[in-house]
């Protein structure tokens, strides 16, 4: 029992050595916090249970840290938080559909309570009258989006940014499902504009909210980039901040 009685500790070392190898320093740190703390705990509190519960421990903590090293594991990058997507001809459109709660009790309160609502575009500035970005709702125009409403500040005049563009409760409550399209007015610029995009979290009409017209097909950068396009409506109150956002 006595010649039993250093292994458990011995295992454990080699187990603090396996866990470090090729690895970054703040890996290892990290890595070295389980295996020396948590798998040290472990081994100590086994004491009581006799060594070769100890001897047992350490050595399945010695075999999983190897296999750590050793099974290859494909961690995928997070989605981007922010991205663009330009529009470079009329034939091109940005979509977006937000599902309204028309009709239930909490479209009422909010409306108790609203002085105001307005669709928010993010896109890249600066945005002239000539560039001939349009916001249309249900397949009418509502308002050509320049730098006359431009929402908040931003760093540089070539920084993406919000737009806010007034819509009246009336015109929301033509439907249930609200479908914005962003494109470029026949008389418009040549300049690209670009279109914000950010990653997917529950968008009201589903993981498909967000479309992309080509000119000849759509695409959707839901289940492509787990993403969607910066389009949002906004319910505000008399302070003009934002009681709910729907996207």
């Amino acid at each position: 029992m006595r010649r039993v009685g250093w292994l458990p500790w011995a295992l454990l070392g080699g187990a603090a050595v396996v866990s470090c190898a090729g690895v970054p320093p703040a890996t290892a740190l990290a890595r070295l916090f389980f295996v020396v703390v948590m798998g040290g705990a472990l081994v100590a509190g086994l004491a009581a249970a006799g060594p070769h519960w100890q001897l047992g421990a350490a050595g399945g903590l010695l075999a999983l840290t190897a296999l750590q090293g050793v099974i290859p594991r494909r961690v995928e990058d997070p989605p981007p938080s922010q991205w663009t997507v330009e529009l470079r001809s009329p034939a091109e459109r940005v979509r977006h559909t937000i599902a309204l709660p028309l009709g239930s009790a909490e479209w009422e309160r909010w409306w108790s309570r609203a002085r105001s609502a307005a669709i928010f575009v993010c896109a890249r500035g600066p945005l002239e009258e000539g560039d001939g970005l349009e916001l249309t709702l249900g397949g009418e125009r509502v308002a050509r989006v320049t730098q006359a409403v431009a929402y908040g500040p931003r760093p540089q005049p070539t920084s993406v940014g919000f737009y806010r563009v007034p819509v009246t409760r009336a015109v929301l409550e033509r439907a249930p499902r609200a479908v914005l399209e962003l494109q470029r007015a026949p008389d418009a610029s040549d300049r690209p504009i670009e279109i914000c995009g950010t990653f997917t979290y529950k968008p009201t009409a589903g993981l498909e909210a967000s479309a992309f017209f080509d000119g000849r097909s759509w695409s959707s950068p839901g289940p492509t980039q787990r993403g969607r396009y910066v389009i949002e409506l906004r319910i505000e109150d008399p302070a003009g901040k934002p009681l709910v956002a729907l996207y």
